[in-house]
């Protein structure tokens, strides 16, 4: 299975009280059913590939209205599709979409999101969470977690309820429908804690805690390198400028720090400033700092420039 399946499959096996149960089938009804009317009846019907989420149904409609959904499988013929699950009732239809208050008692369909879930919206969107919600595997992907609503009330619902958790979100349209996501590594897992997915929580941030600590490594790495190849460039011009003086100049005739930092130089050809400071008792008999090797060095490169510029005049 993949990380969003274990995800569902977890949360799908929960066992709450008969608030949250109702507020979870309320989130999956609101954006996973179809209401099919024929004939005079009603049906309510619902179509899904993952057998975990149609036993979730199944048991949410059977704990919270002591109701039995009609259970169909279609097999797929194609060899990359799965089998369709297919539950529908009959029964109770408009009583239950009114209990829900999904529907007003003059079947009107009721605007927005209903208030009667206020104090489980946890468990209204674990519901919509399993309805139509995804989640990238950290270890294998980008941080990306989504869920998929039939409107844009409903997209600007959920946007709010995780505003009411401090989870940052944003909104795209696109033809499946009005998507909310979440990239934020630490927010995908605030929302995986709200939903009570706690094992895959701790799967989660041990990858994510993996990925991050490979990119910090990466990053002091390429870091490295980069300062690496900076220091072995200043050295190798540095020689290029002691060749020169040498062939120009009598070195003891030079100042006392231009002769300390031409022999530091040419008895450490690749060593980093503060690496040359630091050897300074050991080869000059006295230390000199970072600065002084700097300034040292400065003496270097303009005496070099100026043997350099009287040649070409």
């Amino acid at each position: 299975m993949s990380f969003a399946q274990d995800v569902k499959h977890e949360i799908a096996n929960l066992d709450l009280g008969p608030k949250a149960l109702k507020a979870e089938l309320y989130g999956i009804v609101k954006l996973k059913s179809s209401l099919i009317i024929s004939n005079r009846s009603l049906a309510l019907e619902f179509v899904m590939s993952s057998l975990s989420l149609a036993r979730r149904i199944v048991y949410l409609f059977r704990k919270v209205y002591q109701l039995n959904l009609e259970f169909l499988v279609k097999e797929q013929k194609k060899l990359d599709y799965k089998n369709l699950n297919y539950l529908k009732t009959h029964e109770r239809v408009k009583e239950i979409l009114e209990d829900l208050d999904i529907i007003d008692a003059d079947f009107n369909f009721v605007d927005g999101i209903s208030s009667q879930y206020d104090e489980d919206k946890d468990s209204v969107l674990r519901g919509m969470f399993l309805a139509r919600g995804s989640v990238n595997d950290p270890g294998k992907s980008s941080y990306h977690l989504e869920i998929v609503c039939n409107q844009k009330v409903e997209c600007d619902y959920v946007t709010s309820l995780l505003d009411g958790f401090d989870i940052p979100s944003k909104t795209v349209t696109r033809p499946k429908g009005e998507v909310v996501y979440i990239k934020k590594g630490e927010a995908i897992g605030d929302f995986l804690k709200i939903i009570g997915s706690s094992n895959m929580l701790f799967y989660y941030e041990n990858e994510r805690i993996k990925r991050d600590l490979n990119n910090v490594v990466n990053r002091i790495m390429n870091c490295d390198l980069a300062n690496s190849d900076k220091t072995f460039k200043s050295a190798q011009a540095q020689l290029a400028d002691i060749e020169l003086i040498q062939k120009n100049y009598d070195i003891d005739k030079l100042s006392i720090r231009m002769q300390e930092m031409i022999r530091l130089r040419t008895l450490y050809p690749e060593s980093s400033l503060q690496e040359l400071s630091d050897v300074t008792p050991t080869a000059l008999g006295r230390y000199i700092g970072k600065s002084g090797v700097s300034h040292g060095m400065k003496d270097i490169q303009e005496l070099a420039a100026s043997i350099r510029g009287k040649r070409k005049k």
